[in-house]
């Protein structure tokens, strides 16, 4: 925050000391082309900033735009994001990337392309780095945002037409007064950047703020998505054996096993895949969350195992074997219980920051 102060003060020192005389780069980078289409996906995701989705294990970098430097514009793309993705599925054409990071063109529920809902409102600018000429719409969108000054371009415009203009037509009037009217108005613009640096800084603290609580939504809502998952499992795993033991206890018939032996799996199969991948975001959760969630994990079954019933086994035995594998896997279902319910209160929790 602090370099870039400094810049804009050194941009406002030149700007008066030189009578209005604007300096502005273009930094333009080599032209990389799209890659060509490597399929569609569709999936729940959520905006996590101004080209970036992330959902289902995959992050989506948005093609053909990239964001400008301004935390309330950014602000502005996410609301805009939520509201046209409103927790609906999005469809991306991928263009390149991996299947962990991919480059795509994405569009709401509606049809709605968001890349080109941003471009048009001046949310982003385009990436000339990428082929955009090969999609047209995009370049319309931005001189379109251009021509009516909007969002960023506003910016770009009162910087072309504002205070140097008038300064210049007066000094040509006044020549004798342009030292002291220099000196005022760098005094009051100076006095005015400290101003803007003020709320710039407490706008950016507010987007990290909203960032991170997005970022902890979305590693919430993955997990929670896990261990629903595995109690599922666990679920189906008590009714197998459930009936299972039922058939073994029935006068009327001859145990399966008796016949040709059988197999008892002694856990359900439970999957950590998530957990693992995302150990190192743990700290964005609350610390006795994360201490919760690590210790549940570490409990999980980790490898499957499976014992064989011979058909010499006494009826007691293997009667006693599957009661011991059921009441195992009920013993795991409070602690999934309970992880999911507080991964849905620090969604909510997340939601709440959010929306703030």
């Amino acid at each position: 925050m602090r370099g870039k102060g400094e810049i804009m003060r050194g941009s406002l020192l030149l700007e008066h000391l030189f009578l209005g005389c604007l300096a502005a780069a273009f930094f333009i980078a080599p032209s990389v082309a799209a890659r060509a289409d490597t399929g569609r996906v569709t999936r729940t995701a959520a905006a996590v900033d101004p080209v970036t989705l992330q959902g289902q294990g995959m992050t989506i970098r948005l093609w053909g735009i990239r964001p400008v430097m301004s935390p309330v514009l950014e602000l502005k793309a996410l609301d805009l994001m939520d509201r046209l993705i409103g927790g609906a599925p999005v469809t991306c054409q991928e263009v390149g990337g991996t299947p962990v990071y991919t480059v795509a063109r994405c569009a709401a529920a509606d049809g709605e392309d968001i890349g080109l809902a941003l471009l048009g409102r001046g949310y982003v600018v385009l990436d000339r780095r990428q082929d955009v000429g090969s999609v047209p719409a995009y370049m319309e969108a931005e001189r379109s945002a251009r021509h009516n000054a909007a969002g960023i371009w506003r910016q770009v415009v009162s910087r072309g037409k504002g205070m140097s203009q008038g300064l210049r037509a007066f000094l040509d009037v006044l020549p004798a007064g342009a030292v002291l009217l220099m000196v005022l108005v760098m005094h009051f613009r100076l006095k005015g950047l400290e101003t803007q640096q003020r709320e710039e800084y407490a706008q950016s603290r507010d987007k990290e703020d909203r960032l991170t609580a997005r970022e902890r939504h979305v590693l919430a809502s993955t997990l929670e998505g896990e261990l629903r998952g595995n109690k599922n499992r666990i679920e189906a795993f008590l009714t197998i054996y459930g009936e299972m033991l039922e058939s073994l206890k029935s006068t009327t018939e001859t145990p399966k096993y008796k016949q040709a032996g059988d197999i008892v799996q002694k856990h359900p199969s439970l999957s950590k895949a998530v957990f693992e991948a995302s150990v190192g975001k743990l700290s964005l959760l609350d610390m006795k969350l994360a201490a919760r969630l690590s210790k549940l994990y570490a409990a999980l079954p980790a490898e499957q195992e499976y014992i064989n019933i011979a058909p010499d086994v006494p009826l007691e035995s293997a009667v006693a074997l599957v009661e011991k594998v059921i009441r195992d896997a009920e013993a795991l279902r409070p602690p999934l219980t309970e992880a999911i319910a507080a991964l849905e209160n620090a969604m909510g929790n997340s939601r709440t920051e959010i929306a703030a």
